[in-house]
């Protein structure tokens, strides 16, 4: 394992290193929004409508960010996106009403998602492809620190004024952008005019690439599970515990415990599955993350009916979310891998770009959902259902695996 992180291009590094630091600042905030957004406005309906228009805009952002990474290249793109978070951060700092967060989740949601497919096309750019899952599973290790230790530090300094921890947030994520210009080296592969595909030629080459679509809407479900835990989750907490507090909400542990778990697993389990078939990887990891949010929306009720002493609920609630990790662990490295594989190399951004439109379909979706689910008390019906069709996705990427095994030996033996 010491070797494979040693070969690693030193652009993986500035990147690890990067997300580590801004991963910390961002989840020091991000889980916190939610409830803040609840205690200002009037239902959840707002809340989920706030939640919902930053996946709209991060499909804007995804689509244009990975077709301008083609054209101009990994790194101006990847600053641009970090100084608009930045500012983004900054004004969260004054907003208290509906449209200004709105405006303010909605250009978030635009920044952020222009830097990851310039991002991920970048990683690969500069590594082999035996090493994909490894570089991956480090800048997921990486961005996991963050949620290890950021939610903890924003429990432990939310009695201090929230705009200078907004300030503090957007001047880390400033130096980040300033190291990204000095240090990390362009990767966009050399290419002329007549290599270059026009935009209907991109929009052709995702028609015609069925298993390209059928993974986006294998995605979809997995995504849906992603945004109901990351966005919904202290809500449905406190809805299952109505007697907690804030401070009392495990959420913060649950969070901390994702992250501690990335980070010390996240790259064993990337290495150990790197050369394991596509289909049967995704097939566990989906089934393990649907489960594990089954029993996220059951456990918390239940242990709460039974009266269970507090001390013994965190630990049992947990346990299941390590669970629900362990899923997200081996499916998040792989469907990343996935992708740099079958984007053409003069094509990785948009490719990278495309694949996010799971992630609007279920960021839009799930939150707009769950918080009908809310409004009737019944969050835990909405991670049921999502719980059950996650299992389902991972059904159709082992099927989809086996179409690509049997097209390779077909391939060989023509």
């Amino acid at each position: 394992m010491i070797q494979s992180l040693k070969r690693l291009d030193r652009n993986i590094w500035i990147r690890f290193l990067g997300e580590t630091i801004t991963g910390v600042m961002m989840f020091m905030i991000a889980p916190f929004l939610v409830l803040y957004y609840s205690d200002k406005l009037d239902s959840y309906i707002q809340v989920g409508v706030i939640m919902a228009t930053g996946p709209i805009m991060a499909l804007i952002g995804s689509v244009v960010g990975g077709r301008l990474a083609d054209l101009y290249g990994r790194k101006p793109i990847m600053m641009a996106a970090i100084l608009g978070d930045a500012l983004a951060l900054v004004g969260f700092a004054f907003a208290e009403t509906f449209w200004p967060l709105l405006l303010l989740n909605a250009m978030l949601g635009l920044t952020n998602s222009l830097f990851h497919p310039a991002a991920s096309a970048m990683v690969a750019d500069v590594t082999e492809p035996e090493q994909m899952n490894e570089a991956f599973g480090l800048l997921r290790m990486g961005h996991n620190i963050g949620a290890a230790f950021g939610p903890l530090l924003g429990s432990a300094v939310l009695f201090i004024d929230r705009q200078y921890i907004f300030y503090s947030a957007a001047f880390v994520f400033v130096l980040y952008a300033l190291v990204l210009g000095r240090y990390i080296r362009e990767s966009l592969p050399e290419s002329t005019d007549a290599d270059t595909p026009s935009n209907r030629d991109v929009l052709r080459v995702f028609y015609n690439d069925k298993v390209f679509l059928v993974f986006i809407f294998a995605g979809v479900f997995i995504s849906m599970g992603f945004s109901l835990i990351e966005s919904m989750l202290p809500l449905f907490l406190r809805e299952s515990m109505p007697s907690f507090t804030d401070r009392e909400n495990p959420f913060a542990y649950m969070l901390a415990l994702n992250g501690i778990m990335v980070v010390l697993f996240q790259f064993p389990i990337a290495s150990k599955l790197g050369r394991k078939p596509f289909g049967n990887v995704m097939l566990a990891g989906a089934t393990i993350f649907g489960v594990g949010m089954i029993l996220i929306a059951v456990m918390p009720r239940l242990l709460y009916s039974l009266g269970t002493p507090y001390l013994v609920l965190v630990s049992i609630l947990l346990a299941v979310y390590a669970f629900y990790t362990l899923g997200e662990m081996i499916m998040s490295p792989v469907q990343q891998t996935f992708i740099a594989l079958i984007a053409p190399e003069n094509m990785r951004g948009a490719y990278n770009g495309a694949a996010s439109i799971q992630w609007l379909i279920g960021g839009v979706t799930a939150p707009i959902m769950a918080s009908l689910f809310f409004d009737q008390r019944a969050g835990h019906i909405a991670l049921i259902l999502v719980g059950a069709a996650s299992c389902v996705s991972g059904l159709i990427y082992w099927q989809l695996g086996r179409r690509i095994s049997a097209a390779e030996a077909k391939q060989k033996s023509a």
